[in-house]
């Protein structure tokens, strides 16, 4: 019974929240922020901003879990709303996304206008005692260069008006770009969090190192040292500093262990796992596991982690 339970819910890293720096100094100015709201009565916003893959979607699972938890068994309350901004934002559908996401029966209904679905909002973000509004992809409200999208922003400066909730806008780094671009929600959204990559500098190594051995003493099997120091230097260059990575890599690792009965996760394991999941075509020297490895990043011509942070910028 127990091994098939195993095979019914396999290990996965994903299914444990890794507290970063990055995540600690998120969720700590995430609360900050709420806490000033639930004070003052007034809604107020945060900007939370860094690149794909860097576990910001992770990060607001564990707040609302830690709201949940805190909440107890308050049924008729959702702290916590996230909604996910379409990729071409105007003021009806992003009503529609949120009404969909507050699981309202009518939120496709066509012949409600944006006011009746911003009304409709209201009143159940109130009925719902929701206290955080997490307005995902946020970063859509800045590529989508038309008149739509902009009133898109003025329809969520709106909502702040008329609510006493926090807001929280999450996307890829060029979101603050918004703010610039509106002038009465940047002085509503006047707290940014950079939730970046690490990047591995005298003052971050020793955090690097330490986040590879929380990791290990998670994995369910026996693993060579993660935290030594040209370990530290073959995990950062084949994850180039997003967490993201580092669970795919060790994720598989992991498998492959289980599935083969093999002794434990070796330099060679994870030599596979990264062609596995990151470079299939990695040559033995651009693969950071393999004893060939050259040592330099991974930003070649396509190479994983070509034009990385111009992409996410």
């Amino acid at each position: 019974m127990k091994a098939n339970e195993k095979l019914q819910t396999p290990f996965s890293l994903r299914h444990h929240f890794i507290l970063s720096p990055q995540a600690d100094r998120a969720l700590t100015r995430l609360a900050e922020v709420h806490g000033d709201t639930r004070r003052s009565g007034t809604s107020k916003g945060l900007v939370i901003q860094g690149p794909s893959g860097v576990g910001k979607s992770t990060l607001i699972k564990e707040y609302v879990r830690e709201l949940e938890s805190a909440q107890g068994n308050e049924a008729e309350k959702r702290s916590v709303l996230v909604v996910e901004i379409p990729s071409s934002p105007t003021k009806k559908n992003l009503a529609t996304a949120m009404l969909t996401a507050l699981n309202d029966p009518y939120a496709d209904a066509r012949s409600h206008s944006a006011e009746a679905k911003f009304a409709r909002i209201i009143l159940l973000l109130t009925n719902l005692k929701v206290e955080v509004v997490v307005l995902d992809e946020a970063q859509h409200l800045v590529d989508y260069k038309r008149n739509d999208a902009y009133e898109a922003a003025d329809w969520i400066k709106s909502m702040m008006n008329d609510t006493s909730i926090t807001f929280v806008l999450v996307g890829l780094k060029r979101t603050e770009g918004l703010l610039w671009a509106n002038e009465q929600l940047r002085r509503r959204f006047s707290a940014t969090v950079d939730y970046n990559r690490f990047v591995l500098t005298e003052a971050t190594w020793t955090q690097f190192a330490m986040l590879l051995q929380v990791i290990r003493d998670l994995l369910p099997v026996r693993s060579i040292e993660l935290s030594e120091k040209q370990m530290i230097r073959r995990f950062h260059l084949a994850s180039f500093g997003l967490i993201d990575y580092l669970i795919k890599i060790l994720d598989r690792a992991v498998w492959l262990v289980q599935n083969r009965k093999s002794e434990g996760i070796s330099l060679e394991v994870l030599a596979e796992a990264f062609r596995d999941e990151v470079w299939s075509g990695a040559p033995e020297e651009r693969n950071p596991f393999d004893p060939a490895f050259d040592f330099k990043p991974l930003i070649g011509g396509h190479e994983p982690f070509e034009n990385f942070d111009v992409i996410a910028a």
